[in-house]
């Protein structure tokens, strides 16, 4: 058929089941047409060869956040939505703090209307509260297309309003993440409670935070019935206590930020605000266990936890230095770095941003089968790659940069439209 992309060699890898082998894939019509070992393309097919680089299901994204001080919030999406096509990500739902906060059914119209023309597939979480504190109108963001409904990062104190704001999302069957930290023990704290922090004079939060702001989720799990996801999980402390919870039978997932499974609290130690982060860098014991969390499965998602913020935000002393990193662009780096090193089998470090999103959010993508959305990322997992040397697309700062990792995108597939290509390749 006219206008068929045909992927021809490349490896496989579907993380929904399992599948890893060498072949060739046909887009057409938005779809994955078909899928196998030595097909051929029509005589009208426009042909990629691979030569066995890793072609998977597009990554998907949750809780980038797409505002950035100083800029307007048309001008931060564009260049995040970019900068997700170049990274490999087929669908990315912002987080609920982007903008000024996500927190009425214009904004997901807002949303709706901008991704008709965003190379990726553009989606957001409503947020839980206005800034008054009161309930969003989680309701009605929800009808009008929400993902999912999300504190986009705060502790919610207020049991009772946490009781009766998942109560409500019950109703909806809809997906909650909210952030697992004890807000007495985390308030104006910079770094993770360590013998190096409080010699760097830094104020700390212990590991047990995430443990007492986890089981306190759990409760209300329990008591309302809600789907909830703990956000941005950082600790031991905390993975031990979703198993806990899971144990009890209790519909708790989990997702983890990109920054914390290759970078520990050593990173902190030249007081670099690069790395100034929220949550703050755990212990090598904590990165650990998020790795093995992934492995087992505990841990369900992984997100880039991609917070561009102003040049001029970052150039402070840590401890005034605004928390976040632009970090998009290194999920397939990342994954192929740990790969390489022992750490994660890039099966589980993809399924955890394919497949796993995927069924959460109910999204029909994230499979590499026959007849899905030909939503698509091909990569070469052994290339190296200092990154930001080649010039990346966002201009924000981030922890990465630098840093030695190995694993490049080549192309990016979504809805069947090749929507990014490395320079040189596919030419």
């Amino acid at each position: 058929m006219s206008g068929a992309l045909f992927i021809a060699n490349a490896r496989l890898i579907d993380p929904a089941s399992g599948m890893d082998r060498e072949g060739d894939v046909r887009i057409a019509r938005g779809l994955i047409d078909a899928l196998g070992t030595g097909l051929s393309p029509e005589a009208d097919d426009t042909v990629i060869e691979a030569d066995g680089a890793v072609l998977a299901p597009a990554l998907i994204d949750i809780g980038a956040r797409a505002s950035e001080p100083g800029r307007s919030g048309i001008e931060s999406l564009d260049a995040t939505v970019r900068t997700a096509a170049a990274a490999g990500v087929g669908t990315l739902v912002l987080s609920a703090s982007s903008g000024s906060g996500l927190i009425r059914p214009e904004d997901m119209d807002w949303i709706s209307y901008r991704a008709l023309q965003a190379p990726v597939r553009l989606m957001g979480a409503a947020r839980t509260h206005t800034s008054s504190g009161d309930m969003a109108e989680i309701g009605l963001m929800l009808r009008a297309g929400a993902a999912m409904v999300s504190s986009g990062g705060d502790i919610l104190a207020d049991t009772r309003f946490l009781r009766n704001l998942l109560s409500y999302a019950s109703t909806f069957d809809a997906l909650v993440g909210l952030s697992p930290e004890d807000i007495h023990l985390s308030a104006g704290t910079v770094a993770h409670e360590s013998a190096m922090a409080v010699r760097l004079g830094l104020s700390t939060r212990p590991g047990l935070s995430e443990r007492i702001g986890v089981e306190r989720l759990a409760v209300l799990a329990e008591l309302t019935g809600a789907r909830i996801m703990v956000e941005e999980i950082s600790t031991a402390d905390g993975i031990e206590a979703v198993r806990a919870a899971r144990k009890r039978g209790l519909d708790m997932t989990a997702s983890t930020p990109l920054t914390h499974l290759i970078f520990n609290e050593v990173d902190t130690g030249n007081l670099d605000p690069a790395y100034r982060l929220e949550p703050p860098l755990r212990s090598e014991e904590d990165r650990q266990a998020l790795l093995a969390g992934i492995a087992e499965g505990l841990i369900d998602v992984i997100a880039s936890a991609h917070t561009p913020v102003a040049l001029e935000a970052k150039a402070n002393p840590f401890s005034d230095a605004a928390p976040g990193s632009a970090n998009l662009e290194a999920l397939i780096p990342v994954l192929c770095t740990l790969d390489a090193d022992g750490q994660l089998p890039l099966m589980a470090g993809l399924k955890a941003l394919t497949a796993n999103p995927a069924e959460l959010l109910g999204l029909p993508q994230g499979r590499l089968v026959e007849g899905t959305p030909a939503d698509l990322v091909l990569f070469a997992p052994d290339m190296p790659n200092v990154y930001g040397r080649e010039g990346l697309e966002s201009p924000a700062p981030t922890a990465f940069a630098g840093r030695r990792l190995q694993g490049r995108v080549l192309m990016s597939v979504v809805d069947g439209a090749m929507v990014y290509a490395r320079p040189g390749f596919a030419e």
